[in-house]
C-alpha cells in the first residue's frame, strides 16, 4: 500500500475518531470528570512525546536550522487562531464558554486540517513517523470530538445542526491530508519544515489546551 494511500486512510480514521468523540454529548452520554480528566492527560503526553522525541529529530535532519522556523511558526500559528477565534473555555471566575460562531468553526476546521497535514507530511518523511503522527492524532481526536460537541450544544446549537457541523469539521483531516500529499515531491528541507510546523502545532496543543485541562 502507497503512502499516500495509507495517510488518507488514516486521517479518514482520525475524522472518525473525532465523530466518535462528539457523539458522546449529542447522544447525553457522560464519560465523567475523572474519565476526561484521565482521557485529556493520555491525549497530551502522547503528543508532547510524539512531537519532541520523533518530529522535532527528524525535521532537524531534513531541514537543520529551518526545523526551528517550522516549529515557531506551527506553535504561533495556532496561538494566533486561537487569540482570534476565541474557541477555547476560559478560566476566569464566572466565564463558561467563548462565544462559538463564524470564525471559532474556520479556527477549528483549520486545527482539524492540521492534523491531516501532518500524518501526510511525516508518512512522506517515513512510514513509522506518519504512524507515530497518526497515533498521537488519533488519541487527540476523540476528546477534541467530545470538546467540539460539548460546547455546540452549551451554546445552543440544536443537536440535528450539531451532527452536520461536526462532520464537516472532522473530514477536514482528510483535507489537510490530501494538501500534505502535495509534499511528496517536495525537497528534504520543505519536508522537514513542513513536518517542524506540525510538531509546533503538537506542542501547543499539548502544553497550551490538554495539559491545563487534565491539571
Amino acid at each position: 500500500m502507497s503512502s499516500s494511500i495509507t495517510s488518507l486512510l488514516l486521517a479518514t480514521l482520525a475524522a472518525s475518531f473525532t465523530v466518535a468523540g462528539g457523539s458522546l454529548p449529542l447522544a447525553r452520554k457522560e464519560l465523567g470528570e475523572r474519565g476526561i480528566s484521565l482521557l485529556v492527560a493520555f491525549s497530551a503526553g502522547v503528543l508532547l512525546s510524539a512531537g519532541i522525541n520523533d518530529m522535532l529529530p527528524e525535521s532537524y535532519q531534513l531541514a537543520s536550522n529551518g526545523a526551528v522556523i517550522g516549529v515557531s511558526i506551527g506553535f504561533v500559528l495556532l496561538y494566533m487562531i486561537e487569540k482570534v477565534t476565541m474557541v477555547h473555555a476560559c478560566r476566569e471566575q464566572g466565564c463558561k464558554v467563548h462565544p462559538f460562531g463564524f470564525f471559532a468553526l474556520v479556527g477549528i476546521a483549520f486545527h482539524t486540517m492540521l492534523d491531516g497535514f501532518s500524518i501526510a507530511v511525516s508518512g512522506e518523511a517515513r512510514a513509522t513517523l506518519g504512524l507515530v503522527v497518526a497515533f498521537a492524532v488519533l488519541a487527540h481526536s476523540f476528546p477534541s470530538g467530545v470538546s467540539v460537541a460539548g460546547v455546540m450544544l452549551s451554546c445552543g446549537y440544536k443537536r440535528a445542526k450539531a451532527w452536520w457541523v461536526l462532520v464537516l469539521l472532522a473530514m477536514m483531516a482528510v483535507v489537510g491530508a490530501i494538501v500534505g500529499l502535495f509534499f511528496s515531491d517536495a525537497s528534504d528541507t520543505v519536508l522537514g519544515v513542513g513536518i517542524g510546523i506540525s510538531a509546533g502545532t503538537f506542542l501547543y496543543i499539548s502544553t497550551s489546551d490538554l495539559l491545563p485541562v487534565a491539571h
